[in-house]
């Protein structure tokens, strides 16, 4: 039926019908009583909460809700997902809420933005190339009640990404840094509970970010020649690779003694770890200058590069950056015998003092007030 419904409707029509249909369920939605609760709405993971949701969800005692189904979702969900969205009095997203370009909330309600990444390094939103267009952005991130940033600093940043108004952007840290801050030693141990072998040797930790050509997803090629790198790697170092989640293909062409791929781990785990982390454009240079981790950026399409930066590439950055995969491990020896603290504590100072260990702690006490 539904094949044969296609071939009848066109697309453009059925939008319409659909646009109609989901028009009268929001209005039935605004009908019903707002509950005194807080949604934690995410596309992030599915069936549960992670990283800033999960931190502040358990920092609140509250009634509380999830709606937590990756993209794309089925009918029934976005049924559903207006029906939460609309019967809420408090909101939070770590990521786009796309039911937002399509109705306005309710009087009382407030949607906080807790967004999943640290600091203002790569561009993003209005900021950066998008299949969503302005008016599409704009509209996503009109309706936010408050969103959390990780510095007074990166303010402006937020507000210019989302075209919002800068009064709302609040430094109240990132959720998610109080565990990298609190509970180092346990991350560490964890990763050598699962890999006993890893004791006593460096660690490097190679976290490359996706490319994207106009938008799109392409397959990345580091230009490592990986033989030579196991080879020239000491029998006591080790080379861990731990690709982006949305990386479904392997970097290497085989395995190597002393390379590994870890991609299916904790890449905060791994980071507390390890000696020196090895990455190009991607935020877990937060999570290592928090853990006190030294950065080199590997970055040999640098010129190249698609998306734009916040801060100045690569004079601002924690580390030294590298463009030629032949000095790449002398530049990891180097710098993990002798990082440059400096550079490190004047980046940290900019994008993350309002990380300090309490963040989910006083994102909660926002909540509770909108609550009241």
């Amino acid at each position: 039926m539904k094949q044969l419904l296609k071939k009848i409707i066109s697309l453009r029509t059925r939008q319409r019908i659909m646009s109609i249909i989901f028009g009268l369920w929001c209005a039935v939605c605004k009908c019903m009583p707002i509950k005194n609760r807080v949604l934690f709405y995410t596309i992030r993971a599915e069936g549960k909460l992670a990283d800033n949701s999960k931190a502040v969800y358990d920092a609140l005692d509250c009634d509380k809700a999830i709606f937590a189904h990756m993209l794309p979702h089925s009918l029934r969900l976005e049924f559903a997902a207006r029906y939460q969205l609309l019967t809420s009095k408090v909101i939070v997203t770590d990521d786009y809420v796309r039911y937002m370009r399509w109705m306005n909330l309710r009087k009382n309600q407030q949607l906080i933005q807790i967004w999943h990444a640290c600091g203002a390094f790569k561009k993003f939103g209005l900021d950066a190339p998008s299949r969503l267009s302005p008016a599409e952005e704009k509209a996503t991130h009109a309706q936010y009640t408050a969103v959390a940033v990780t510095s007074e600093s990166c303010r402006k940043y937020y507000a210019a990404a989302f075209g919002i108004d800068e009064k709302i952007c609040l430094p109240l840290g990132l959720p998610r840094t109080d565990s990298v801050i609190n509970q180092a030693d346990t991350l560490r141990e964890s990763v050598y509970s699962r890999h006993p072998e890893f004791i006593g040797k460096k660690l490097y930790l190679y976290c490359p970010t996706f490319r994207e050509d106009d938008g799109q997803q392409i397959e990345y090629d580091p230009k490592i020649d990986w033989q030579k790198l196991s080879e020239a790697l000491n029998d006591d170092e080790v080379f861990i690779i731990r690709r982006h989640p949305i990386m479904k293909y392997s970097l290497t062409d085989k395995e190597y003694s002393r390379i590994v791929d870890l991609s299916s781990e904790s890449t905060l785990e791994l980071t507390a770890a390890s000696d020196v982390i090895i990455t190009d454009y991607s935020s877990v240079i937060y999570d290592a200058c928090l853990l006190d981790v030294p950065c080199v950026f590997y970055c040999p399409d640098y010129k190249n590069y698609e998306r734009g930066f916040y801060l100045r590439f690569p004079e601002d950055l924690p580390g030294e950056m590298v463009t030629d995969c032949s000095a790449l491990l002398d530049t990891i020896r180097k710098t993990a015998i002798s990082p440059d603290k400096e550079k490190v504590k004047k980046f940290k100072a900019d994008q993350l003092s309002a990380c300090d260990g309490k963040s989910a702690e006083r994102t909660a006490k926002l909540i509770k007030e909108y609550l009241k």
